[in-house]
């Protein structure tokens, strides 16, 4: 199995009357040609679903708000992002020109420097762009056929380590066979009615509720190409989600 990002969760748990900090490793098994393809035929099959049952496309919604004398998305708001765009490919440039030279002047610091904040700053208006987007086309086919598909990818490839005998091992956070028994399953975990005395339950609640929203983070900044292994992936975090890590 490869790994796409992996991180850590400390759960505890009671042993008695006693309390123990308990380590988990959470892991992201990264997607294979084929598990993408398979993604993006589990995707047209609830695009579909959604389309018989009602839903408008993202098509649809547009030509509506045109027709009645507004659009999704300004003249201005598409300068701005043409803007955006052309200063983050700029930002790159500079980046990869100077990036990696081992001896630049204060001049060409600054310059890297800047285009480094510019970089940061632009994909960051980039990423609250498209979740304005979402918001907006939210009750879309596409954007509720997207939604699931993140939760086929976080169902499929999300793990957890356990140590069992001495050995440590991989198991997969979401129970079932198929999509339909693994989002039953997650349900289940989303109740908020307390304990249970089923101690093997409750540790993947305690797993789950401790590392869903980055599971959530992570397989949507690879879904948008924004990060492909650990480092990018670590590093898309901190820069997209900088405000709630402090």
């Amino acid at each position: 199995m490869k790994e796409l990002y992996n991180f850590e969760i400390k759960r505890k748990v009671k042993r008695g009357k006693s309390q123990k900090t308990i380590k988990n490793k959470i892991v992201v098994e990264k997607p294979s040609f084929e598990d993408v393809e398979n993604g993006e035929f589990f995707y047209g099959q609830k695009f579909n679903e959604l389309i018989n049952a009602g839903f408008l496309t993202k098509a649809m919604l547009s030509k509506k708000m045109e027709n009645l004398g507004g659009g999704v998305a300004s003249d201005n708001d598409l300068d701005n992002m043409q803007t955006l765009m052309s200063e983050n490919i700029e930002a790159s440039r500079v980046i990869e020109f100077y990036g990696k030279a081992k001896d630049l002047d204060d001049e060409q610091k600054e310059k890297l420097k800047n285009a480094e904040e510019i970089f940061v700053s632009t994909q960051s208006q980039f990423h609250e762009y498209q979740t304005q987007l979402r918001d907006q086309y939210s009750q879309t086919a596409d954007a509720k056929a997207e939604q699931k598909l993140m939760e086929w990818f976080i169902f499929n490839f999300s793990h957890y380590e356990d140590e069992i005998d001495g050995k440590k091992e991989l198991f997969p956070l979401f129970q079932g066979e198929t999509y339909e028994d693994k989002r039953r399953f997650y349900i289940a975990l989303t109740d908020e009615d307390g304990e249970t005395k089923d101690s093997e339950y409750q540790k993947a609640k305690d797993i789950f509720d401790l590392s869903y929203e980055i599971l959530i983070r992570v397989i949507s900044i690879w879904f948008n190409k924004l990060g492909t292994d650990q480092k990018t992936i670590e590093k898309a975090l901190g820069e997209l989600f900088e405000e709630d890590e402090k």
